[in-house]
């Protein structure tokens, strides 16, 4: 049984693209962000937190999920806006231009303590936005409860120009990331620990 430790309705809808048994919990866990620390460190405890305090049921057997996403664009860490004002400066300010948009991953087993941490990052490139189209994708989705005040389903053309890298990570949940994750995990599990393969791995094991 997988846990998902997220209340986020694009987060559940991906990852019932995995075919997999899962249950959404909550978690007592709020954010940080630590301004000296890199966007894939801070992202990865962000979800290793969120892992960490999930609210499971007694006994609870399987995997708990949890994630964080936030876009980083010049030089700083930008996650949900708290009014619609400063969604609108936020959309103004990315028009026509390029950010990132990461997403730390953890895993956890409840049973043992052990955990394993990853993360994805995409570059994503706007097109130039009218104040018309930012208003239209406004009426969409409600931009305080999403990174950086859009979703990429409700753009319709309108909002992405180019997108490098993973799409899912862009909604809040790089699937591709999870899935090799899950596997590694099975072993790490069993105490037979996988060999780190690429950035991602090495640094999230730093992190842990």
């Amino acid at each position: 049984m997988l846990y998902l430790a997220s209340r986020s309705p694009r987060r559940r809808l991906l990852l019932r693209r995995l075919r997999r048994s899962f249950r959404v919990v909550r978690s007592a866990y709020r954010e940080t962000i630590r301004a000296h620390e890199p966007p894939s460190v801070n992202a990865m405890r962000n979800a290793a937190g969120k892992a960490r305090a999930a609210q499971l049921p007694p006994r609870a057997q399987g995997i708990v999920i949890g994630a964080d996403t936030f876009l980083y664009f010049r030089g700083r860490i930008i996650g949900k806006p708290r009014t619609m004002s400063e969604a609108r400066r936020l959309l103004r300010a990315l028009s026509g231009r390029s950010h990132w948009v990461y997403t730390g991953i953890c895993l956890r087993d409840p049973a043992t303590g052990r955990a394993r941490t990853s993360y994805e990052k995409t570059r994503v490139i706007f097109k130039r936005l009218t104040e018309a189209a930012i208003t239209r994708l406004f009426r969409r989705a409600h931009p305080l409860d999403l990174a950086g005040g859009y979703a990429l389903q409700a753009g319709r053309g309108e909002l992405i120009a180019r997108i490098k890298g993973s799409r899912t990570n862009v909604v809040g949940l790089p699937l591709e990331l999870l899935r090799r994750e899950l596997e590694r995990f099975q072993q790490y599990r069993l105490g037979r620990k996988p060999q780190a393969s690429g950035r991602k791995t090495a640094e999230a094991r730093q992190a842990a």
